[in-house]
């Protein structure tokens, strides 16, 4: 009797030790994930890149990764009043400048892809297949002298719009207020439409085109024009922001997301990013100086640091880069 006794108490106390571990469990699970919020040119919206990448970074930082959805103008204007977390641009000369009025501290480039001309498929202004875009520019504007030839603009300041305003100003042509040139003030994928539904010119980046391409089908009634040129190269840099200047922001995730899209899997995971066949996005991260853009030896230093005392592997192109620079780093094996 004393045993059955015994043996019921014993059976109660597992039972609240075990309701007591399902309740710290359970109250674990439901602390609310931290917000970050990443300040992104339309391009990495439009074709899906952030939806793609949230679930992984949500789930390895207990994370909800949010972004706004500006042009790279917009973009820098908003962290530049400390209104979010990280920025992921495309604009490189005004990245530059951010960072140089203290407003971040790291930058780099993550990846890239290209920008190409668009246009209808009959083509008046005679461009298809023109290595040099600038000299595009000029026929698609002589055209549009003559009333043939229509061109949409984004207008809305963002990395796409600055590219495209270069290389009006290489051709040493000002078409902002011609009766030819039409400015969306829109993103990328609403002034592809715009062009579409105009039957005029543009310029898209390539990923945002793929995407428009594979959702429309036959109801995009444009083509591919010009591409290749150097001048069309559309590199992204990601920027960590001043805590000094920003204190409020959640300086500690943003470095976890700027570390997860430069590490092997964040790069691997850019690389797998397609529409069908096609790939949006290219690493970049500790090769910039293969697109012909300047190096960022110490960065890339710095990051492949921050890496590895966190537990991330750098990408393997990067270990073959600067093991020699710094063999510490990649001596043993904390992954």
């Amino acid at each position: 009797m004393k045993g059955k006794y015994l043996a019921g108490i014993l059976l109660v106390i597992v039972a609240a030790a075990a309701a007591f571990a399902l309740g710290l469990s359970g109250m674990a699970q439901s602390t609310p994930p931290e917000r970050l919020v990443i300040a992104t040119t339309t391009s990495t919206v439009d074709t899906g890149l952030l939806d793609y990448l949230k679930p992984h970074f949500d789930n390895e930082f207990h994370a909800n990764m949010t972004w706004l959805y500006l042009g790279t103008g917009q973009a820098l204007a908003v962290a530049s009043r400390g209104d979010a977390d990280i920025l992921l641009v495309h604009d490189r000369v005004r990245e530059d400048a951010f960072v140089k009025a203290s407003n971040g501290t790291h930058r780099v480039t993550v990846m890239y892809n290209d920008f190409v001309l668009i246009g209808p498929q009959d083509d008046p202004a005679g461009v298809k297949g023109m290595s040099n875009v600038t000299e595009a520019f000029k026929r698609i504007a002589a055209k549009g002298e003559e009333g043939k030839a229509v061109f949409v603009s984004r207008g809305d300041n963002s990395g796409t719009n600055a590219l495209e305003l270069r290389i009006w100003s290489s051709a040493k042509i000002t078409a902002k207020g011609k009766p030819w040139y039409i400015e969306a003030g829109q993103g990328m994928g609403p002034t592809v439409r715009i062009s579409n539904e105009k039957q005029g010119y543009t310029v898209s980046d390539r990923g945002t085109w793929n995407k428009l391409k594979s959702e429309m089908g036959d109801n995009l009634k444009m083509q591919i024009l010009v591409e290749g040129d150097k001048a069309l190269l559309n590199p992204y840099g990601i920027i960590l922001l001043n805590t000094e200047k920003y204190p409020n922001i959640n300086s500690k995730l943003a470095e976890k997301f700027f570390l997860f899209m430069i590490s092997d899997e964040g790069q691997k995971l850019i690389a797998d990013f397609k529409v069908g066949e096609d790939q949006l996005f290219f690493p970049l991260f500790g090769k910039p100086d293969t697109i012909g853009l300047p190096s960022e030896k110490s960065e890339v230093q710095y990051w492949a640091q921050q890496l590895t005392s966190n537990q991330m592997k750098p990408p393997s192109w990067v270990q073959q880069i600067i093991v020699v620079a710094i063999p510490s780093i990649f001596t043993g094996d904390k992954n």
